[in-house]
């Protein structure tokens, strides 16, 4: 497979990196968004996969171009032939998380954000076609918060998967679509990249949900790893990580790729280089089995449920 593409998709096939910021995707809700584009320097292919990802920072801070997992997976990515993109979505701030009714509602707010900045690229694939993406080959995440953000995106398929309080919240900011703009266009994404993040209710996850690549320290307490308030309990919202999720993936036979840091807190790669290489590489895999099509065989060397545990011993 990796013939089949020349090393594209996988390998770092490319030097350099254009990057395009201030890019604005959506002006609803009488605010305005901008996300930073990430494309291969000279690059003449048409129908390329896109990557999207979304910072961390509790839902109260943080910005694109400031997560440095975030931009090394875009300048990475972008290196290996894929279109990648660095959002921006609404926060709240930090009184207000400690209140349940309104931490939900932020989040909800941000889930809208980013369905909508899905739709902003298939919208210019199907207009002016200017970052030249195949919208059916679109890859979701993000660190901490952003992964919270997509992970939901990726695994509420219905309004009537969530609990009556959540519902009365997600109706409010617009339906499971949400109001950010650029509608008539869908938001489903081909994976998630899911790096410390989590479910408020992890029976979201249900059968024929999208894969998911995810990564995440057992220890972690800011996104508890089992299902807890979050933030150490200081948000009064329940979050179920990677440790509630990993049953469900394996109990619908999901297609998924999973990395756990044994007595890791929040977010360890982000500080360590060898871990942040670790998830760079294991991702092009994972990933590849998507972007690499039309070949026998391509698919089952790596469709297999996968979980590793590191260190080992």
């Amino acid at each position: 497979a990796n013939a089949q593409c020349n090393g594209r998709y996988h390998d770092l096939v490319f030097s350099n990196v254009t990057k395009t910021s201030n890019v604005t995707y959506s002006t609803a809700n009488s605010t305005t968004l901008k996300l930073d584009v990430y494309e291969p320097t000279g690059d003449a292919e048409t129908m390329r996969p896109l990557i999207i990802m979304a910072h961390g920072g509790s839902f109260i801070g943080g910005d694109k171009g400031q997560d440095n997992v975030c931009t090394q997976i875009c300048n990475n990515f972008a290196k290996r032939g894929y279109v990648c993109a660095d959002i921006q979505y609404r926060l709240g701030n930090a009184f207000g998380m400690l209140d349940s009714a309104t931490a939900i509602t932020t989040v909800m707010k941000a889930i809208s954000d980013g369905k909508s900045a899905i739709r902003f690229f298939r919208k210019d694939a199907a207009t002016s076609n200017t970052y030249k993406i195949d919208p059916n080959k679109i890859f979701c995440g993000g660190n901490s918060a952003g992964a919270v953000l997509y992970a939901h995106c990726a695994f509420i398929d219905s309004l009537n998967e969530a609990p009556a309080n959540l519902r009365t919240i997600i109706t409010q900011n617009g339906g499971i679509e949400g109001n950010s703009g650029n509608d008539g266009y869908p938001s489903e994404m081909t994976a998630l990249i899911n790096l410390a993040g989590g479910l408020n209710v992890p029976e979201f996850v249900s059968a024929g949900n999208k894969p998911s690549y995810n990564a995440q320290g057992d220890a972690d307490d800011v996104v508890p790893y089992m299902c807890a308030n979050a933030q150490g309990g200081v948000t009064p919202v329940r979050l179920c990580g990677l440790g509630a999720m990993q049953p469900l993936y394996n109990q619908y036979a999901l297609n998924n790729y999973s990395i756990v840091y044994p007595g890791a807190g929040h977010v360890p790669w982000q500080s360590n280089a060898a871990q942040m290489t670790q998830i760079d590489t294991t991702l092009a895999n994972f990933f590849f089995q998507f972007v690499c099509t039309g070949t026998t065989g391509a698919n089952e060397l790596v469709s297999d449920n996968l979980v590793q545990v590191y260190p080992n011993p």
